[in-house]
């Protein structure tokens, strides 16, 4: 156990350029413009007047009226921009980091036999199922983990900032932000959503792991041109009249979570899916948030990919053991 944690910590110091600083500059970097974005609205307001009017629907009034006299129809359309702001924000870290554990996990046993420092990590008394384990441990669990806490706490001051500027203006942000019904669902959906988004990355570290400890050279070649050559040749057969695997299995369920999984997983995926349907709105009820979770939990592909991502993991194992021997 103490070797595992040494482990995890070694990844996580050679890999914390990516791991910590890629998510922290995204959350600053959206905060920044974000408070840009309000300073600039309000020196427009200062430098062309507060209670300039402007027109809603027709109606001439200006930002202090409206948000004295706020109705039912402009909460809703806050309660659809927070949501939304949630879902996108969380889209946006989500396909960053997910992009650098791709390519983390294509090099993480390759790079080692590459500048020949796996014979250091040999000379250790750290067998090779730990090594591999730890690295998909910590692009698996761990970094998701980090990164989501990076993204809620960057979401809470992008709140905290909308929230300034409603009682700068003598809004109430309680009514029109923190008191909207739908955003403790929707936040509780992604985390409930996180253990399914680890399962299914989990088949796509398997074969990125795999790749990087048996091909000799050009993992990302191997690990991308592999599968698609498989669609492809599917493709053809089935032209032929040969008993196939459906495309769209193939290619959606097969292919796709084999490359993307650690890009294009839950909780967006669920939200986007599952809980609010095939026509999109962000705004969802506990009801639909607690359904969307369980048929998700409840899809076989997810446990399937997760087992066959295990499997591969092991293969891995087996060939770092034999290539480091070779």
């Amino acid at each position: 156990m103490n070797n595992m944690i040494w482990l995890v910590k070694r990844e996580f110091w050679e890999h914390r350029g990516g791991f910590l600083w890629v998510p922290f500059w995204i959350g600053v970097t959206v905060l920044a413009l974000t408070l840009l974005g309000l300073l600039a609205g309000e020196v427009g307001l200062i430098v062309h007047g507060a209670h300039d009017t402007f027109e809603v629907n027709g109606v001439a009034t200006n930002l202090q009226e409206m948000l004295a006299h706020i109705g039912p129809q402009q909460i809703q359309q806050t309660a659809k921009m927070l949501a939304g702001s949630l879902f996108w924000l969380n889209t946006f870290f989500t396909l960053m980091i997910g992009i650098v554990l791709f390519f983390y996990l294509l090099g993480a046993l390759y790079d080692d036999r590459r500048d020949r420092s796996v014979l250091f990590w040999k000379s250790l008394p750290v067998s090779d199922a730990a090594t591999v384990i730890s690295k998909a441990l910590i692009a698996v669990v761990l970094i998701p983990l980090l990164v989501f806490a990076i993204f809620l706490c960057t979401w809470l001051l992008l709140m905290l900032m909308m929230s300034a500027i409603v009682l700068l203006h003598g809004g109430s942000p309680w009514q029109l932000i923190w008191g909207q019904s739908n955003l403790l669902p929707l936040l509780t959906l992604q985390i409930a959503a996180l253990p399914a988004h680890m399962l299914l990355s989990l088949l796509t570290a398997g074969w990125l792991l795999l790749c990087s400890a048996a091909v000799r050279s050009k993992p990302f070649l191997w690990a991308v041109l592999i599968p698609i050559l498989l669609g492809i040749a599917n493709g053809w057969i089935g032209l032929m009249g040969v008993p196939t695997v459906p495309s769209r299995l193939l290619w959606a369920e097969g292919i796709k979570r084999l490359l993307f999984g650690t890009i294009a997983g839950p909780p967006n995926l669920i939200v986007a899916e599952a809980a609010v349907g095939r026509n999109y709105r962000v705004v969802v009820d506990w009801g639909t948030a607690w359904h969307g979770v369980a048929d998700f939990y409840a899809t076989p592909g997810m446990w399937i990919g997760a087992v066959i991502g295990v499997a591969m993991i092991a293969g891995a194992v087996w060939f770092r053991r034999r290539n480091s021997e070779a």
